[in-house]
C-alpha cells in the first residue's frame, strides 16, 4: 500500500514510533517561555507633566532560548537581569524539549503575563530606596522594576498603564501588532508566523486585559503541525523570535510617589511587558524505566 501524499506531523511522528515497534508515552502539556519587551521613558514635557513611553524598534528576543535559572531575555532593569523561574519557562535545557521527547506544535497562545515599572536612576527615572514609607523590600523591588506591579487605581503607575478606564491592556494592544514572530530550528530553518496580535490569549484572564477570548481553547491553530524533535535529531534546537518592527510612542501623565522616591513627581525610566508564549500540541517519548 502506497504512502499518502500528505500527513500531518502528528500522524508522521506516531507512525515512526509504530513502525519501530517502540512503546511510547504521550502528553499534551504545553511548553512555555517568557521575554520582556520594554517601553523607555523619554521627552518629558515639564509644563504639562506629560512624559512619553517609547517601545524602540529593533528589540529582538527569543522565547525558548533559555532554561530555568538563566537570565530572562529583555533589557535589564536596575540591579541586573532576573533569573528565570517556573513562572517564566518550563524548559530544563535551552532550545531543547524536556526528557528527550518529540513535540508536535499544533497551536500557539500568547499572554501579557505581568507589567514591571522602573523609577530607578540607572533607567533615567527616579531613585527608589528603602525609607520610612517604603519599608518592605518587595515594594522597593516593585519601584525598581524588579517585581511585577498591578496598580488598578493608578496610585503610583500612570493611568495609561493600568487604569481599568482604558478598557484594555493599552500598551500590549499597541505593541503586539508590530512584533514580528518567527520560528527557527537548528539555527537554520526559519518559518515566518506573522505578528503577535494573531496569537490569542490561550489562558485565564479578564476580558478587559485579554488579547482575544480568555480561554484555553483560544489559540493560533496549526493543524498540520510543526515538529520539534528530541535532542540529537534534526529540528531538535528550536526558538521563537519576536522583533519590534516600528517604534510605538505613548504619552503618559506623571504621578506623585512616596517621599523615599526622588524626585517626588516621577519620571518613569522604563515599563516592561512580560510576554509569555505557550506551544500546544502532543509530545511523545520512550517511557521511563524508573
Amino acid at each position: 500500500m502506497s504512502e499518502p501524499l500528505f500527513m500531518t506531523q502528528r500522524k508522521r511522528i506516531l507512525k515512526s514510533y509504530q513502525d519501530a515497534g517502540q512503546d511510547f508515552s504521550a502528553s499534551t502539556k504545553p511548553y512555555k517561555s517568557t521575554v520582556a519587551f520594554s517601553f523607555q521613558g523619554a521627552n518629558t514635557i515639564t509644563a504639562s507633566s506629560v512624559r512619553w513611553l517609547i517601545a524602540r524598534a529593533g528589540q529582538r528576543f527569543e522565547w525558548f532560548g533559555y532554561k530555568i535559572a538563566d537570565a530572562v531575555p529583555g533589557d535589564a532593569p536596575s540591579g541586573g537581569y532576573r533569573a528565570a523561574t517556573e513562572a517564566d519557562t518550563n524548559l530544563s535545557k535551552a532550545r531543547t524539549t524536556n526528557g528527550a521527547e518529540d513535540f508536535v506544535i499544533e497551536g500557539i497562545s500568547a499572554s501579557c503575563r505581568s507589567t514591571r515599572i522602573s523609577y530607578a536612576a540607572g533607567d533615567g527615572g527616579a531613585s527608589a530606596t528603602a525609607g520610612s514609607d517604603i519599608a518592605d523590600s518587595d515594594v522597593t523591588l516593585a519601584f525598581n522594576g524588579r517585581a511585577p506591579i498591578l496598580d488598578p487605581g493608578s496610585l503610583y503607575a500612570p493611568p495609561q498603564v493600568h487604569s481599568p478606564f482604558n478598557l484594555e491592556n493599552a500598551l500590549y494592544r499597541a505593541l503586539s501588532p508590530l512584533i514580528a514572530v518567527e520560528f527557527e530550528w537548528d539555527r537554520n530553518k526559519v518559518v515566518k508566523i506573522g505578528t503577535l496580535e494573531q496569537i490569542p490569549e490561550g489562558g485565564a484572564n479578564t476580558y478587559l486585559r485579554a488579547s482575544g477570548e480568555p480561554s484555553t481553547n483560544d489559540r493560533y491553530r496549526v493543524p498540520e503541525g510543526y515538529l520539534w524533535r528530541r535532542e540529537g535529531q534534526p529540528d531538535s534546537e528550536f526558538i521563537a523570535r519576536g522583533t519590534v518592527t516600528e517604534p510605538v510612542c505613548v504619552p503618559i501623565l506623571s504621578v506623585s510617589l512616596p517621599s523615599s522616591v526622588t524626585p517626588a513627581v516621577a519620571t518613569i525610566g522604563r515599563v516592561w511587558l512580560d510576554v509569555l508564549i505557550r506551544l500546544h500540541g502532543l509530545s511523545v517519548k520512550i517511557p521511563s524505566r524508573n
